[in-house]
């Protein structure tokens, strides 16, 4: 397994060059310092403790007088705070000169606690965690660190997405408004599937160790290279190559190295079986039925999956729409795929932008 002091290093640039924006090209927008919370031995609601644990996180804006300004936007699978600078930034969705916003790293992701950075519970011996027990976490970052009553909304892509949908679900008192994008408010065999065929790729890699490696596996180059693909679609894919099929094999190995310098196989075990867990019907109050568990999300609600999504198509997102009592259906049209929501594009930027605004200003009329 890496050392610590190798993990630091390797995490610090990570967070510098913030490695999820190598999909879509954006560089982070300026913000404050990251800041860190301490929460010290962390209960997760299977009763098992993460010792020595942490959140960090920026901030972008000024909190108002009233403290009802405040957007928390949580991060996708292995991305950091810099994932939704495409959306942060003056005359963007999320305005530092109108809202507080709260960019929060979350469990696993290599820049809060992790398998990655535990002294005292490295690799495999972490606990298992779930994307409510992110959630859980994020809470008392927003609750006790910085004694808001609110938020405003919580916006998240993909696995952050989910996270919006547990803020609904676990804290729908103080969740004013939720926008889940390529996401789904449970995770489906479908997805399960994709994620077991990525695990296995990592964990049969006889240079895995058990999760003690000193070097990332070449399993998890393969689960890499199995994601870029999965979070596109044909169309583009087929355009993108369509004078040479074969230069997608270049394009695959560029992708999977860029990312592997970064991300640590053992956090995409632990995120991924998170996302397995998944299930807003499963949450404090919930009585286990999906459709109704939805039915009573009252928050105004803007729903953005994709049209050409094939890693969370879109058929989820369509059901949560026609349960929740006051949700908005805005779909992607992207070839894309799953990176049609994730500032990739400047047309598909343009459009969630947009349509995040115009939600926005629909609540504060």
């Amino acid at each position: 397994m890496l050392s610590h002091a190798g993990h630091h290093k390797l995490l610090v640039s990570s967070v510098v060059a913030g490695s999820a924006l190598l999909l879509a090209n954006i560089q982070p927008v300026a913000a404050a310092d990251l800041q860190r919370i301490e929460l010290g031995d962390f209960e997760l609601e299977s009763g098992d403790v993460i010792e020595g644990a942490f959140l960090t996180y920026v901030t972008h804006g000024e909190l108002n007088e009233e403290k009802n300004n405040a957007i928390l936007v949580l991060p996708s699978l292995m991305a950091n705070h810099t994932r939704h600078d495409f959306l942060i930034g003056e005359g963007l969705a999320l305005d530092p000169d109108e809202y507080f916003i709260i960019a929060a790293n979350t469990l696993g992701n290599g820049h809060a606690i992790s398998p990655s950075n535990s002294d005292s519970q490295p690799g495999m011996a972490f606990p298992e965690f779930s994307i409510r027990d992110m959630v859980n976490a994020q809470h008392v970052l927003v609750a006790d660190e910085l004694e808001l009553e609110e938020l405003f909304s919580v916006v998240g892509l993909s696995m952050g997405g989910m996270q919006t949908y547990e803020w609904a679900a676990s804290y729908p008192e103080m969740t004013k408004s939720i926008v889940p994008i390529i996401s789904m408010a449970r995770t489906t065999g479908w997805v399960t599937a994709i994620w077991e065929t990525q695990r296995q790729a990592i964990m049969a890699d006889q240079s895995w160790q058990d999760g003690e490696y000193d070097e990332q596996p070449e399993g998890f180059r393969a689960a890499i290279g199995s994601l870029m693909v999965w979070v596109r679609h044909w169309d583009w894919m087929d355009e993108e190559f369509k004078d040479d099929n074969t230069a997608a094999i270049d394009w695959l190995h560029t992708q999977e190295e860029n990312l592997i310098s970064s991300w640590d196989a053992n956090n995409y075990i632990y995120q991924t079986r998170a996302e397995d867990l998944h299930n807003i019907a499963d949450a404090p109050g919930m009585n286990g039925d999906y459709e109704t568990s939805l039915s009573t999300l009252s928050m105004p609600a803007l729903i953005m999956p994709g049209k050409k999504d094939i890693l969370h198509p879109p058929n989820d997102s369509r059901l949560v729409a026609e349960h929740m009592p006051n949700a908005h259906l805005s779909e992607i049209d992207s070839n894309l795929g799953h990176l049609g929501g994730g500032g990739v594009l400047e047309e598909d930027i343009d459009f969630v932008n947009a349509e995040i605004t115009a939600f926005f200003e629909r609540m504060r009329e």
